[in-house]
Parts: C-alpha cells; structure tokens; sequence
C-alpha cells in the first residue's frame, strides 16, 4: 500500500500567525503541520518506522523536536533531503502538486477587475512574481489575500 496526504496552509494564515505575539512563524507553522501529517497517517493505522524530512531551520534543532513529538519512529532530517533520499523527492513533488493545483483554484475574496493569474514561482528572486505583486496591489487595501504580506518580497 502506498498513499500520500499534503496540508495546505493559505498564504492569509501564514502572514497572520507572523502578526501574533508571540510570532508563530514560517518554520514553527510547518513543523507543525509535518507533526500533524505523521500523527494523523499514525492515528488511521499507518505503520511509521523511519521519517526523512527535509529541513526547515536548523536540521538538528527539527530532528530533535519531531524525535520528542514522534517516539518510536527513526528520524532523519537533513539539508537538501529531496535531493538525498527518494521518498523526500516524492513528497517534494506531491507538495508542489498540491500547491499548483491550490493556486489554480484560487478564488479571490478582493473581487479584483483583474484576476491576474501569472503569479509566476513565488520565489522573491522571480521577476514575474515581483510584476505579479505590482500589479496586484491596492493602493489603499494592499495584497490580496494571496499574496503573504509577511513576505519579504511584499515588503520592498
């Protein structure tokens, strides 16, 4: 038997955990959900013995945090994992499946004239992204709610 589950966490919700005090940030966002995804494959009877995951933060940080929060189960966490362990690989691609296909279903609450959709990748560094947000942007209201107003990229 082989299965897969992703969590998806909106943009909307990612910027306003940034804003809580204490901030609830990136990171402790998605070791949460990487918790979450184990407990509950554990919870419907998935038999868990080994766990590779690609870092988020300090590698040996994470390690030991999904150890306390996961007995019983071997964990390796490790810088670049997609790239050293196949199964990584494979949740990186279910991962941006997901993603895309979110993306593409995206329904704006803004109401905008233009529902632009050439977000381009995300990526700070991705001119269509940079020209995405330039347009998209409400001289009074700001980014939609797609947009991570916590993201650096928003910020400049």
């Amino acid at each position: 038997f082989i299965g897969w589950n992703t969590k998806v966490i909106s943009p909307n919700t990612i910027s306003n955990s940034m804003l809580k005090r204490p901030k609830y940030n990136l990171n402790a966002l998605s070791h949460d959900a990487s918790i979450e995804l184990v407990q509950t494959a554990l919870q419907t009877g998935v038999n868990i013995t080994e766990l590779y995951v690609d870092t988020v933060g300090p590698a040996e940080k994470y390690q030991k945090l999904l150890e306390r929060r996961l007995p019983g189960i071997q964990v390796t966490v490790a810088p670049k994992a997609d790239s050293l362990f196949p199964i990584v690989s494979a949740a990186s691609i279910c991962a941006k499946v997901t993603r895309d296909e979110a993306l593409q279903r995206w329904q704006f609450a803004e109401k905008l004239s233009n529902e632009d959709r050439q977000f381009g990748s995300g990526y700070p560094s991705d001119p269509q992204t940079k020209a995405w947000l330039s347009r998209s942007t409400d001289r009074i209201f700001g980014f939609p709610q797609l947009a991570r107003f916590s993201w650096s990229t928003c910020e400049q």
